[in-house]
């Protein structure tokens, strides 16, 4: 479960956070992943409730958003929104698709604290 590995690093994250504006509780997160890196958004949950017990984050509200996958074709220039991913243009025989949105992205996006 790469989730686990996730949330460790969010949560050394949200303890820099706290200490650089001199702050003691997180009160809540947004998350962003691209659909390609297979996160979870309920093992995301699971991780951040285990990880957060007795510490700042304890009970603070999470929100995973799943960044679907957006793909231009090369050669028809037709913009697709996929829902698994595909190499090539399903609107033309010969056109290889590039992914422009939804690959890699993994980033807070919003850290509510007090």
């Amino acid at each position: 479960m790469h989730e686990l590995a996730i949330v460790e690093s969010i949560m050394e994250t949200l303890i820099d956070q706290l200490r650089i504006h001199g702050c003691t509780k997180v009160v809540g997160i947004k998350l962003e992943f691209g659909a390609m890196t297979a996160v979870m958004p309920a093992a995301i949950d699971f991780a951040f409730e285990a990880l957060s017990k007795g510490g700042p984050a304890e009970g603070a509200t999470i929100e995973t958003i799943i960044i679907p996958i957006k793909a231009i074709c090369s050669d028809c220039g037709t913009e697709t929104l996929l829902e698994d991913y595909l190499p090539f243009c399903p609107n033309c025989p010969d056109g290889a698709l590039q992914i422009v949105q939804g690959r890699d992205e993994m980033k807070i996006a919003s850290i509510e604290i007090e």
